[in-house]
């Protein structure tokens, strides 16, 4: 798993609760970061926040849609709702409004693990 998010203290939340249900975490600082960490392998998800200050997150989302393969599932953690431009046609990302209590998170990342490998992947928005 990939968690994109450049706030350190977010970032640490994020892996420690991850990795607490036995889940391998790789944490990027940026959107290059993340690129970086892709150009290694493929993850089974990604957590993207939206307020990335190195780059414009809508184009990395959309990099990610079209470079990765559709079995991975991306969950967008933002604190506006997803714009129709990002919802569009993009059955495997899921949106997750910030604040978010951890175990939002946890369902959110375990419905998008679980729709990965049934095939079924949907958007949903948790509050």
């Amino acid at each position: 798993m990939l968690a994109i998010e450049h706030d350190w203290r977010m970032r640490k939340l994020l892996q420690a609760n991850l990795e607490s249900l036995g889940l391998d975490v790789q944490a990027a600082v940026s959107g290059q970061d993340a690129l970086h960490l892709l150009s290694q392998g493929t993850p089974d998800l990604i957590l993207l926040s939206m307020d990335q200050p190195d780059s414009d997150a809508s184009h990395l989302l959309e990099h990610l849609h079209t470079q990765l393969p559709d079995r991975v599932p991306i969950i967008v953690m933002t604190a506006e709702p997803p714009s129709r431009s990002l919802v569009r046609d993009k059955s495997r990302t899921r949106y997750l409004l910030k604040p978010f209590a951890v175990p939002d998170l946890l369902l959110s990342v375990g419905q998008a693990l679980d729709g990965a490998t049934s095939g079924m992947q949907g958007t949903t928005t948790d509050r």
